[in-house]
């Protein structure tokens, strides 16, 4: 018998938007959900991948380490994304290692021969999964705009906006984004040292442009952090934070 919560994590997941009730209730029989924490990995690369894995809350990344030792991250997911979608369905090995970002963020795994064999007989689940495809080629013309957006506070504004439309939530005239990253992973994630991240978003909540850090960031004026991902100079107490 289907675990209720199961069921209802797996109707919440992109890819299986559509999908039949008993086809959903097929993989939540299967299906396990799994805490990690923040920096333990779900896989490492060069692995195989044996689930399909979505996530029902927090964050996970997908990071590379060059033969330096430094980490940069390659995308991005949250509530709702599907992680391995394409070396899943092409038998791939892992590109990367996929690492939580935060605590307690949770998965749900499906054995990926019950995925694969309803991909052959669910249309619906078959469209999905392109969608997915999809957006997955989009996070990476992301990536490719973040990192070539310009200077780096630039690039960190468009990350912070990234991530307010994607994971924010409006709370009386600001947005608070839920979980958030740390100035390391935002560094990471748009090619910068810590250090200039940190001097740069510090600026930002002197002014009055943000407050706080992970595990909750504040944007309190969207309005400053687009000007500064376009390219305009915004005024401000300090001069040249663009």
């Amino acid at each position: 018998m289907a675990d209720a919560r199961i069921v209802s994590c797996l109707q919440a997941l992109a890819p299986l938007q559509g999908l039949s009730l008993a086809s959903i209730k097929s993989f939540a029989s299967a299906a396990q959900l799994r805490r990690v924490s923040a920096g333990e990995c779900v896989w490492r690369r060069g692995e195989h991948v044996h689930h399909f894995i979505g996530i029902v809350d927090g964050l996970v990344a997908l990071q590379q380490v060059s033969a330096a030792g430094e980490v940069s991250m390659v995308a991005l997911f949250g509530p709702g994304d599907a992680l391995c979608a394409i070396p899943l369905l092409y038998r791939q090995l892992a590109p990367a290692d996929a690492v939580a970002v935060c605590d307690q963020t949770e998965l749900v795994f499906v054995p990926s021969a019950l995925f694969l064999r309803t991909l052959e007989t669910e249309p619906t689940l078959l469209a999905a999964v392109n969608r997915t495809l999809a957006d997955h080629a989009a996070l990476l013309r992301r990536k490719i705009e973040l990192v070539s957006a310009g200077s780096v506070p630039r690039r960190v504004a468009a990350l912070v906006l990234y991530l307010a439309e994607r994971l924010g939530t409006a709370e009386g005239g600001q947005v608070c984004i839920r979980p958030a990253l740390t100035r390391e992973q935002i560094g990471q994630l748009v090619n910068a040292r810590t250090e200039t991240v940190i001097r740069i978003m510090s600026r930002w909540q002197k002014v009055g442009w943000i407050r706080g850090s992970a595990p909750v960031l504040e944007v309190l004026r969207m309005d400053m952090l687009r000007r500064i991902a376009s390219g305009a100079q915004p005024a401000s107490p300090r001069g040249d934070l663009g």
